[in-house]
């Protein structure tokens, strides 16, 4: 109820914060609500908070104000289940009164700044978690297909959980069942087998949309992006990028339609190496992600690894499962790329370990105080950062729909980032210029010549310009590649203007349609 009250009192200072993930979500919780499902179902964004998003909208509410709601539940769960562990070991009651009170403030941050898949994941594989903790599971043949069920919930809320299921549950039930093969065999062959039968309708629409067979896109695309350094493009694609969809703010609603090559470790030498170095920066990544969730969490970390190799044969089946979801929650994520609410489900079972850990009295004395301490920093200064986020990019979309831009189609200066959010709160869509990475001796005439001949090709509406001296608000690299007058960078921009923004400076110009 604490959670709940709290963000109904802060909504109105975060009601136009949108992650940057956000408006892809958002505008498929839109289709569907409106019942486009063919083109709703997507390969890189998890469906779960969608469907749910999708039926307040359809009840009559507005879609931000839906998926804060929907999220708000997320952590509700969560919360619930960070509870239900504490309990199942034993941490007295006060303390779990201040693990949730922590809890509470950081599930306030985590609700706006992720707000779709992260936490409803967290919550139903923390559920996954304690229903393999329940008296007798190893018995309990209805347990077993019960995981299976929330399982395939939680990869509806998050694609990562599949495998990431199969890891935990494959390794956590041999030592659930005493290290008996047999029995450890029995359970996987309900578990597992329930989860994919429950998944695979949905694996069997994304294999009608694309053509291949996929639990997600997430997985290559961000294995490819994340080990050359930027998407390829597909055949076609010269300087601007396309929205996929009619609708769609821009292409990163699906980006599988825009993609071309596929790149893998395995395809040579040279991405073999950058696959080690990517290996390696994303341990350095794993420690500062889990640093911001707590700065002692890392050390928690580290002793639960100590404490798993060194008691591997007597340690008992409960704190062997708590551990290995623990341990195997970054195995994936440190292939391909981090952040630190991949791994919002460390928190709870840090706490519990936290608690138990085999530390000697004064120490215990501060550094406990010092973890909860930790907890809610990263959150507060967060919150403090994102206090009326989005609030200038709400409010220029409204100028822009009160100068009757609408529907239309638009390339830009500015960052996408910031055009991402103007674009869906002003119900137009933009053209992301791929081209970000001035090289040596660019030759500026040349390429702005083929981002004019790529804004003819599309039949592009409008200019939107940011002056130069606006800073972060410029798209990087733009004036290093491009003349920003999209002639030959000294003439004043030859176009109409249709709008001068005095707030921002920012100037909406009329292109030509030839």
């Amino acid at each position: 109820m604490l959670l709940w009250v709290v963000l109904y009192i802060i909504f109105p200072w975060y009601r136009y914060y949108i992650d940057p993930d956000g408006t892809s979500y958002l505008t498929i919780s839109q289709r569907y609500a409106d019942g486009d499902i063919s083109t709703a179902v997507n390969g890189l964004w998890s469906p779960w908070a969608c469907w749910l998003t999708a039926l307040l909208i359809k009840a009559g509410m507005q879609a931000v104000p839906a998926s804060v709601v929907v999220n708000a539940a997320g952590a509700t769960g969560f919360l619930w289940a960070s509870w239900s562990l504490f309990v199942r070991f034993g941490v007295p009651v006060a303390r779990q009164w201040v693990y949730c009170m922590a809890m509470v403030v950081f599930l306030c941050f985590a609700v706006f700044w992720q707000s779709f898949d992260d936490l409803w994941g967290c919550f139903l594989m923390l559920c996954v978690l304690r229903m393999m903790l329940a008296q007798g599971f190893a018995r309990r043949p209805a347990l077993w297909a019960g995981i299976g069920m929330v399982g395939a919930l939680a990869f509806f809320a998050k694609a990562y959980s599949l495998p990431y299921f199969v890891l935990c549950v494959g390794v956590g039930t041999f030592f659930l069942a005493e290290r008996n093969r047999l029995q450890w065999l029995r359970i996987m062959l309900v578990a597992v087998p329930v989860m994919l039968a429950c998944c695979f309708p949905w694996v069997y629409m994304l294999h009608t949309k694309y053509g291949i067979w996929t639990t997600s896109t997430a997985g290559a695309l961000n294995m490819s992006w994340y080990l050359v350094g930027h998407p390829e493009w597909k055949t076609g694609i010269d300087i601007l990028v396309p929205p996929i969809h009619s609708g769609s703010v821009y292409y990163w609603e699906d980006p599988y339609y825009v993609n071309g090559h596929l790149s893998h470790y395995w395809d040579s030498w040279h991405l073999a190496g950058l696959q080690v170095l990517r290996l390696g920066y994303n341990c350095l990544m794993l420690l500062r992600c889990m640093a911001e969730i707590s700065v002692l969490l890392p050390m928690i970390g580290a002793y639960i690894l100590v404490q798993f190799l060194k008691k591997f044969r007597t340690l008992s089946g409960d704190m062997a499962a708590m551990y290995l979801f623990f341990l195997l929650l970054p195995a994936g994520y440190v292939m391909v790329h981090l952040e630190s609410r991949y791994l919002w489900l460390m928190l709870p079972i840090g706490m519990v370990v936290a608690w138990h850990a085999e530390i000697d009295g004064v120490a215990r004395k501060y550094l406990q105080p010092l973890f909860i301490a930790s907890i809610v920093v990263f959150p507060l200064w967060q919150l403090r950062a994102m206090c009326n986020e989005g609030r200038a990019e709400y409010e220029f979309a409204q100028r822009l729909n009160a100068a009757g831009i609408k529907g239309a189609d638009i390339v830009s200066d500015l960052h996408p980032r910031l055009l991402s959010k103007m674009m869906y709160f002003s119900g137009n869509r933009f053209y992301v210029i791929s081209k970000q990475r001035p090289e040596p001796k660019e030759d500026k005439a040349a390429n702005t010549a083929r981002l004019v001949q790529d804004i003819k090709r599309y039949r592009i509406t409008y200019y939107l310009h940011s002056p130069k001296g606006n800073g972060k608000l410029r798209n990087p690299g733009f004036d290093e590649i491009f003349h920003d007058n999209l002639s030959d960078g000294v003439s004043p921009i030859p176009y109409e203007k249709v709008m001068t923004d005095t707030a921002s400076g920012i100037i909406l110009y009329k292109l030509p349609q030839q």
